[in-house]
This record gives structure tokens, sequence and C-alpha cells, in this order.
């Protein structure tokens, strides 16, 4: 690695630290401090750790892409980098529909009143389509194009990696 490839990394890494600071104060470095979200009845309990880690893999893959593209694929180290930090927000973005999809259980069950045994027939009603549904679908096809931009990358890497030696 050359040096310029070491203080972009570095100072890519306190740019994370700096905007950590600016978001979540002094306290968002200490590993047991969280954020508390009051919505309605409900109360939201979530770990920094979470907000930390998406923010600094957007701020690694938002660098590195456009270091890359603009470069078009020819440094190694940054196209491994960018790799690296793909397959993370890739991750990342999985536990985030995952928690989507829990959340779309929860608020799209069925509350039949008066119950069934009462003897009418409802009638019959289609669900409406949720806005966290919507959120799921765009993160999924997110995902994908992703991967698809992944194995470009990968492609490249190669090509050029092999025309170099």
């Amino acid at each position: 690695m050359r040096k310029k490839e070491i203080f972009l990394l570095i100072g890519t890494t306190v740019l994370v630290l700096i905007l950590n600071t600016l978001i979540f104060g002094i306290d968002g470095l200490k590993s047991d401090s969280t954020l508390d979200l009051n919505i309605h009845d409900t109360y939201f309990v979530i770990a920094n750790f979470h907000f930390i880690l998406l923010l600094g893999v957007l701020v690694f893959f938002g660098i590195y892409f456009v270091r890359t593209l603009r470069r078009n694929f020819k440094n190694l180290t940054a196209n491994l980098i960018l790799m690296i930090s793909t397959i993370l927000l890739i991750l990342v973005l999985i536990g985030i529909d995952s928690i989507l999809d829990a959340f779309i259980r929860q608020t799209t069950s069925w509350t039949i009143y008066p119950p069934l045994s009462a003897g009418e027939i409802e009638p019959e009603m289609e669900p409406k389509e949720n806005n966290l549904e919507v959120l799921s679908s765009v993160l999924f096809y997110t995902q994908i194009l992703l991967l698809i931009f992944l194995a470009y990358c990968g492609f490249k890497t190669g090509r050029n990696y092999k025309q170099n030696e």
C-alpha cells in the first residue's frame, strides 16, 4: 500500500469519528451509549453502535465509490476497500430489512370484530399496501443493485490487475 492510500484510509476513518462526535456527542464513543426514541406510547432504545456502523459503511462506500469511478478501477487497493465496504453495506441493509419485516408483521395483523362466533359474515377485504412494505422492497432492490455492482467491480478489478502483471 502506498502512503497516499494509507492517508486516505486514515482520513476516512477520522471523518467517520468526527461525524459520529458531531451527531452523537462525546458519549457516542462509549460502547454502552444508546439512542432513546419515544413514539406515541412506545419507547425504543437502540444502541448507537448500529448507527455508527451504518454511518461508517456509508461514508467509506461513498468516498471509495467516487474515487474508484473517477480512476476507472485502476487502483487495486481502492477497489478492494470499495468491495469490502459494498459487502458490509449489503450486510447492514439485510439487517435493516429484517427489522422492517418484523415491524411489518407486527403492524399488519388482522383484528376481526365482532368475533367470528357472532354469526355475521364479514365481506372480503383486501389489505392495503403499507409504507414499510414499500421501503422493504426498495431496500431489497438496492441490495440487488449493490450485488450487481460488486460483481462488476470484481470483474473490472480482475481485468485491470491481469493487464498490469
